[in-house]
């Protein structure tokens, strides 16, 4: 089969001239090329990494012909789902290519369609912290121990299709004994850093923001920790009056830095926000700490981190009158006297010919300065190594950036929903050779890309180049029958636009809102069709996390929390010994 499509195609090209969809199908380059023996061009084809046999795809409709036919090679079309998919191959193992390629369109179909391939199903007492990082599920609550507390910490492994099979979620327990704040954990490195705050017992001694760098699966101190307990001393201490709190924001990891930002909160809502890197290898002080209005940050890599903010317009003037409420996961300004909201790349590290780290920031529009609420969302791709046994993984050069604003209802800019959400490439921003430069949205806006989302949108999370968020509909007009919230899943992919455009021209499982058009289907922006959501009812739920492989929905109760884990893909068979 494969030497006769081969053939054919040689055959085409000798007569007319080229293949008629490249750029460079006129010469005698193509037809040489063409005129070479089957096995040659399987050869050379095979040869090439998947972006560059995808960037061939495109110029070529002969070469994607041959490509994409799994009975000319096998190989050849995992490589190309990979370019396609935004994946790379996962540590070589002992499956087939085959048994990858067949895992990689399963997982491609699931998620556009909301089909799960399984279910599981927890119900739990309604923990004091629970959340997902790594791909695990986590809760963690006190429990009465002699005369004191102590805190438990369930561990939950999720499931995934691009692994090894699992008859159940793999589990760990562990007693701690402090008080849990945050936790995040890199499988990777088997890590696991709980996040602590300190309240010394002496009014006059600064409260310590404690990291404990833990073995994931056995809890005690992780072997390449040079210290297993970072501290940080806050320039707070003595007890808090009445409605004021300190509180851990975020805590992340990557590679061998871990950062954390902690928040004192005043009465009035106002407060500040301190953001401190650690090397938790090699311990000590921390490497980087920044002070000031920053409200969520991500990592980029080990240099750089990027912090969504909304500045002042005078940062020494407080006669703006502005106040604050503090929510969620982001700060709520009422009040304008706000210049519009930023994002900042930080450099972490010092460079050798300068005396302080560079930062250079990107401005949003002049018309979004009301702004009341503003959230980077990072992204929940690991830009880690894969584990051992993964069938492929997000590339993590394909990673987005998105941050969430907004606005309160008398400052709704012209064209935009309530809440919007930009989505741009932090590789394509255009480059600022000032090291402490700024750019104006005009000259980076055209690196974005603006949608709309419902005013009742929630838990808006980003996952390699696929954002989610649920949708509560308890004040929509929606029937008795009708469930109360509904999980939109968007695919930020360009590439994969025809293939999503063929299954909306199928029956879908999921169900279609004629009001919500615009996030319901492949729609142009700037000229390209390749955003599409996925939407489906769910039961009544609280909150929603997102991984490579699942959604996490919790509903919240009086006395229990349920929680239902959707995990998308095709399930693999274990290789033969």
């Amino acid at each position: 089969m494969a030497s006769a499509t081969l053939a054919g195609a040689r055959h085409i090209n000798w007569r007319t001239g080229g293949d008629t969809t490249s750029p460079l199908s006129v010469g005698v380059l193509v037809m040489s090329f063409f005129t070479l023996s089957s096995e040659i061009i399987l050869i050379i084809l095979e040869e090439l990494d998947p972006l560059s046999l995808f960037h061939f795809c495109l110029v070529s409709r002969t070469i994607r012909t041959i490509v994409t036919d799994s009975n000319v090679s096998t190989t050849l079309r995992y490589h190309y789902e990979l370019a396609l998919c935004g994946m790379r191959d996962g540590p070589p193992g002992a499956y087939s290519p085959r048994t990858r390629l067949l895992s990689l369109l399963g997982h491609k179909r699931g998620w556009p369609t909301l089909s799960p391939s399984a279910e599981d199903k927890l119900c739990i007492t309604p923990p004091t912290i629970m959340g997902v990082s790594g791909n695990y599920l986590f809760h963690a609550s006190q429990s009465p121990l002699n005369n004191g507390f102590e805190w438990i910490l369930h561990v939950y492994q999720l499931r995934s299709f691009r692994m090894a099979p699992k008859s159940r979620l793999p589990y760990y327990q562990h007693n701690v004994p402090f008080e849990i704040r945050k936790v995040t954990i890199d499988a990777s490195e088997e890590l696991m850093v709980l996040a602590q705050l300190f309240f010394p017992p002496q009014q006059n001694s600064a409260i310590t923001v404690m990291l404990h760098i833990r073995n994931l699966y056995v809890c005690q101190d992780h072997s390449r920790a040079a210290q297993p307990r970072l501290s940080f001393q806050t320039d707070w201490w003595g007890d808090f009056p009445p409605g004021q709190r300190l509180s851990i924001e975020q805590i992340q990891i990557c590679g061998s830095l871990v950062a954390v930002s902690i928040r004192l909160e005043l009465e009035t809502g106002e407060g500040t926000t301190e953001l401190v890197v650690f090397n938790w290898c090699r311990g000590g002080s921390p490497v980087r700490t920044f002070t000031g209005d920053l409200l969520s940050f991500d990592f980029i890599d080990e240099s750089r981190l990027i912090v969504a903010s909304h500045p002042d317009d005078d940062e020494s003037d407080d006669s703006t009158g502005t106040t604050w409420e503090r929510r969620s996961d982001g700060l709520y300004v009422n009040e304008k006297g706000k210049r519009p909201p930023q994002i900042t790349i930080q450099e972490i590290y010092r460079a050798h010919d300068h005396d302080f780290p560079g930062s250079r920031s990107y401005e949003f529009a002049e018309a979004w300065s009301g702004v009341s609420f503003v959230q980077l969302c990072p992204n929940h791709a690991s830009n880690t190594p894969p584990l051992a046994g993964t069938l492929f993984h997000d590339d993590a050069s394909c990673r987005l950036i998105a941050v969430l604003l907004e606005f309160q209802p008398h400052s709704v800019p012209s064209g935009c929903s309530r809440k919007i959400i930009v989505v741009f490439d932090q590789c394509k921003l255009p480059f600022v050779e000032e090291r402490f430069g700024s750019v104006r949205w005009e000259d980076w806006q055209h690196h974005c890309m603006v949608l709309n989302l419902p005013d009742h949108a929630d838990a808006v999370q980003l996952c390699g180049r696929r954002l989610t968020f649920f949708e509560n509909l308890k004040d929509a007009a929606a029937t008795a029958v009708e469930s109360t919230n509904r999980v939109h899943v968007l695919d930020l992919n360009p590439w994969t636009a025809n293939f999503l455009w063929s299954l909306s021209r199928t029956d879908p499982p999921w169900r279609w809102r004629d009001t919500l058009t615009a996030l319901s289907t492949v729609f142009m922006h700037r000229g390209s069709r390749y955003v599409r959501t996925s939407t489906v009812d769910t039961i009544n739920m609280t909150w929603m996390d997102t991984t490579e492989d699942s959604l996490v929905l919790y509903d919240e109760r009086e006395g229990q929390c349920l929680i239902r884990i959707l995990t998308f893909g095709k399930e693999v068979r274990s290789p033969s010994p």
